[in-house]
C-alpha cells in the first residue's frame, strides 16, 4: 500500500511538502527496522525540521550577496611569507576547540 498518493494534497495543505521528499525512504526504513510509529513521525518531522534550516540557511546566504566563496585552498599564502601555512589550516580543522587549547 502507497500512502503517498492519499497524503500528498494534505500534508501540501499543512505546508508539510518536504516530508514528500523523504516519506517512501523513511517508510522503507521503518519497515526494515521495524520502527514504531511514533520513531517513524519522529524521523519526518526531523527531517521536515532539517529541510527548513537548509532553506533558510539558503535564503539568508542568497540575501547576503556575498561576491563570492572564499576557502583556504584558493588562498594565496605567497603573498605571505612570513605566515606558517600548516599552523593555519591546522587551526582551520578546529581541533584545538575539542582539546581546550590556547591558540
Amino acid at each position: 500500500m502507497n500512502p503517498v498518493p492519499e497524503l500528498a494534497p494534505n500534508l501540501k495543505q499543512l505546508r508539510l511538502s518536504g516530508i514528500l521528499d523523504s516519506l517512501e525512504a523513511r517508510n522503507r526504513e521503518a519497515i526494515a527496522s521495524k520502527l514504531a510509529y511514533t520513531e517513524f513521525l519522529s524521523l519526518l518531522i526531523h527531517d521536515e525540521v532539517a529541510r527548513r534550516e537548509q532553506k533558510k540557511f539558503a535564503l539568508r546566504l542568497r540575501r547576503a550577496a556575498f561576491r563570492s566563496g572564499k576557502s583556504l585552498d584558493g588562498f594565496d599564502f605567497s603573498r605571505l611569507p612570513n605566515v606558517n601555512q600548516a599552523l593555519i589550516h591546522d587551526l582551520a580543522t578546529g581541533r584545538y576547540l575539542g582539546e581546550k587549547a590556547p591558540v
